[in-house]
């Protein structure tokens, strides 16, 4: 069936014709980085999630996804997701990708997938539950703060041509509003917060395989660069134009199967360690209204810089 929403079209994938089962291409087009022709982790990400997906029995949720980018991805060029089944069981099922572009192996990523369990009066199971709270925002709404879109990150989508066929046009698919930061004297100690969600124009309707598929998109989107910049100030002056950032490796865990990516969510995120022209950065996200902990990741990237910017 072919996406009917933008968001949906970015995720997608179809069986490639002609091909050994599990094969995959993308259906919609990748989303291109701000500099070079390279693809946005979270497209490859996202679009991976929807390959391993199609595979498992339904009433399975992925919960866990450990990935690595090993070459740089093309955004104009189509991608091939190879699926494994590594295991199958009642419970759990285990998952790689492989992305390719007519070359070597470009991405990979290990995906655990659960049954999801049946519900039962007075909840799911007699397991203990908890999960961090929503940090402290400072009072601060959806409806207090400037939207910052894609397009002020100058991302775009890298085959337009693509969405014109599903007979989409390009647009903004998340609407991010960033809240205002406190600078500190230890960058490490610096947290960004904001709100997100998809755009008004997403229908309610998303699958709960395209809704996971689109957290891990966003799991991804300026994750270095708002919680590099938290706290400006600490940030030595050569590194404050930044050509690029570029994710080597991340482990993403979800938490909520239902949850909704047209619903507000609280974003959390920080820098830990910077040394070597590399980082290691965290994120979480939490559903605005009711505080349930919906996604977290860690990631390690490569931040580099040109003279000429400085």
């Amino acid at each position: 069936m072919a996406p009917s929403s933008l968001l949906e079209a970015l995720v997608s994938v179809a069986q490639l014709p002609g091909s050994a089962p599990d094969t995959f291409v993308n259906e919609g087009p990748l989303i291109q980085q701000p500099v070079g022709d390279g693809a946005f982790g979270g497209s490859v990400i996202g679009q991976a999630v929807s390959a391993a997906s199609s595979t498992v029995p339904s009433g399975f949720d992925l919960y866990s996804s450990q990935l690595s980018f090993l070459r740089p991805v093309k955004a104009k060029q189509a991608a091939t997701y190879y699926v494994e089944r590594i295991a199958d069981g009642r419970n759990y099922c285990t998952r790689i990708v492989r992305v390719t572009q007519g070359g070597p192996c470009l991405f990979m990523s290990i995906m655990a997938f659960q049954k999801r369990p049946r519900t039962v009066e007075g909840g799911t199971n007699n397991n203990p539950t908890f999960a961090d709270p929503i940090p402290d925002i400072g009072g601060f709404s959806p409806n207090d703060l400037s939207r910052q879109g894609f397009e002020q990150m100058h991302f775009q989508i890298g085959d337009g041509q693509k969405l014109s066929q599903l007979g989409m046009k390009v647009e903004d698919p998340f609407d991010s509003r960033l809240i205002p930061f406190k600078s500190g004297c230890d960058p490490s100690q610096a947290r960004a917060h904001g709100y997100v969600r998809a755009t008004a124009t997403t229908p309610l309707t998303l699958s709960a395989a395209v809704n996971t598929a689109s957290l891990a998109l966003l799991s991804d989107q300026s994750l270095f660069e708002l919680s590099v910049f938290a706290n400006w100030d600490s940030v030595p002056k050569e590194w404050r134009r930044l050509a690029m950032t570029v994710s080597l490796n991340s482990r993403i865990s979800f938490y909520v199967p239902t949850a909704k990516v047209d619903e507000w969510m609280v974003c959390d995120s920080g820098v830990s360690w910077w040394a070597n022209g590399r980082v290691s950065a965290d994120q979480r996200f939490w559903n605005y209204e009711t505080g349930e902990l919906l996604m977290s990741c860690t990631q390690d990237a490569v931040v580099s810089r040109s003279e000429s910017m400085l």
